[in-house]
């Protein structure tokens, strides 16, 4: 891999657990990030992955600084994220941009496009006039398929496949090297989904801009993704790319995930085996000094009860998971998301 153009280090984020009325204390706390480590290179795509509440949206928030971190670094094209003031963030922040889940609620619905799209210009003093400002406009509505003359209408016009394209570009307004993508297609139908991947393709391939794409939709990872990181309980379980990840997952959490996602071909889906985790699905790690994935794990042993795993490659240097007794298992093949 490249140089990388963001590195993630130990990034942690706890939320404290605050009950009473009159006098508030803490109970405890939530480790939404624990000691998350990652790179992502120039012009690549990273696919996150991972059940609802793992904490891939806060992690996501976290790099951007729209979460603060508790603990950990963040480095962006060499500079350090968090020790940024506030002068220092808003200069870097025209190179991070982020598109977020709902295209219904993430578009102000009382500004026409050309305001939605123009504000960030503005506000990072990226077109000279108004005239400037309308000829950026039109060419971003161009870039994600769309027409200049959409630019004088509101979003309740248009449908959210065309909300997402404004929201992309609006998010590409400021020429970011980093994009961060929240879920950008689970609102959408399948045969739009299919346009806005394919869009968002051929917009990295044409400006070279890097994505973080968070998602829960493992076909829609592996179709789109470079590599691909497996989050539980706020860890990273599963590094790997795409081709190896999917064919010989090595986490007992990505076998399961894999063993749940449905194959068309009647054969292979009678042949492969099925993986039912045990106990119910967690929020919170376990307490103390064990594999946080230890309480529902198919695989685990007593070592397991007293030890951490640590993120550290198995098979090949660039396949890496966090498993004590990790078993490269040969799965069907995870098919990609129908166009």
């Amino acid at each position: 891999m490249t140089a990388a153009l963001l590195e993630v280090a130990d990034l942690t984020k706890v939320f404290p657990i605050v009950r009473g009325g009159a006098i508030r204390r803490s109970v405890g706390a939530v480790h939404a990030v624990d000691g998350v480590s990652l790179q992502i290179a120039a012009g690549e795509t990273l696919g996150l992955v991972g059940e609802s509440g793992c904490g891939k949206s806060t992690l996501a928030r976290c790099i951007l600084r729209l979460v603060e971190p508790s603990s950990g670094s963040v480095t962006f094209d060499g500079r350090d994220v968090l020790a940024c003031e506030r002068r220092a963030l808003r200069r870097l922040r025209p190179e991070m941009q982020m598109v977020f889940q709902d295209p219904y609620g993430s578009l102000d619905p009382r500004m026409t496009v050309e305001q939605l799209i123009a504000e960030p210009l503005q506000i990072h003093g990226l077109a000279s006039d108004r005239r400037a400002r309308r000829a950026r406009v039109a060419e971003l509505l161009r870039l994600v398929g769309l027409v200049p003359e959409h630019a004088s209408r509101h979003p309740r016009a248009f449908s959210g496949g065309q909300r997402q394209r404004i929201a992309i570009a609006r998010a590409l307004a400021t020429e970011p090297k980093l994009l961060v993508l929240d879920e950008p297609v689970s609102a959408l139908d399948a045969s739009t989904r299919a346009q806005i991947l394919a869009l968002l393709a051929e917009l990295q391939q044409r400006l070279g801009v890097s994505y973080l794409l968070v998602a829960h939709d493992l076909s829609l990872v592996r179709s789109v993704s470079h590599r691909v990181a497996v989050m539980y309980l706020g860890r990273i379980v599963e590094l790997a790319p795409p081709e190896q990840l999917f064919a010989a997952p090595a986490h007992p959490y990505t076998q399961a995930l894999l063993s749940a996602v449905p194959i068309p071909d009647p054969e292979l889906e009678r042949r492969r085996r099925r993986i039912v985790l045990r106990g119910e699905a967690q929020t919170t790690a376990p307490s103390g000094q064990m594999c946080p994935f230890q309480p529902r794990c198919f695989r685990s042993q007593e070592r397991c009860r007293v030890e951490v795993p640590k993120l550290e490659p198995v098979a090949r240097p660039e396949h890496r998971a966090a498993c004590l007794f990790p078993d490269h298992e040969e799965v069907p093949a995870c098919p990609p998301p129908s166009d």
